[in-house]
C-alpha cells in the first residue's frame, strides 16, 4: 500500500491491530525518497510504502511483491514464460529485486532477501 509519510505510523498501528501482527522490516530507502515498513503476522504480511507522491509514482504500478529464494532462477522462469523484465535485478536495502510485467499484464516486484530476517 502507498501512504503519505505523515500517516505511516498510524497505518502500521492499524494493520498491526487488524492482523494481530507486529511491525517488521522498517527501513529508509533514501535513493528513492521512501520509507518502508511491514506488518507481519503468521499468515499475512502487509508492506506500507511512504513518501511524497512523486517518489511513490514509479512504484505504484507494481500491484504485487513476491519473495523468491533465488532471483536469477525466477528471472529465467519468468522470461521462459513470456514475462517482460521491466526493471533489471539490482541491490536494494533488503537484498535484490527486479520488476516484471507478467503475461497477464500484472506488474510484479520479485525480491530476494539476503537473510531470513531482512529487518536486522
Amino acid at each position: 500500500m502507498f501512504v503519505e509519510l505523515e500517516t505511516l505510523n498510524q497505518t502500521v498501528s492499524f494493520y498491526s491491530k487488524l492482523t494481530a501482527g507486529s511491525q517488521t522490516l522498517p527501513f529508509e530507502y533514501p535513493e528513492a525518497e521512501l520509507t518502508l515498513a511491514a506488518v507481519s503476522s503468521p499468515h499475512l504480511s502487509v508492506l506500507a510504502i511512504a513518501g511524497p507522491p512523486i517518489a511513490r509514482q514509479r512504484f505504484e504500478a507494481t500491484l504485487m511483491t513476491i519473495r523468491v529464494d533465488n532471483l536469477d532462477s525466477a528471472r529465467r522462469f519468468l522470461e521462459a514464460e513470456g514475462a517482460a523484465i521491466i526493471e533489471q535485478p539490482k541491490p536494494v536495502p533488503t537484498g535484490r529485486n527486479m520488476r516484471a510485467r507478467h503475461r497477464d499484464g500484472l506488474v510484479v516486484e520479485h525480491v530476494e532477501h539476503r537473510s531470513e530476517k531482512p529487518h536486522d
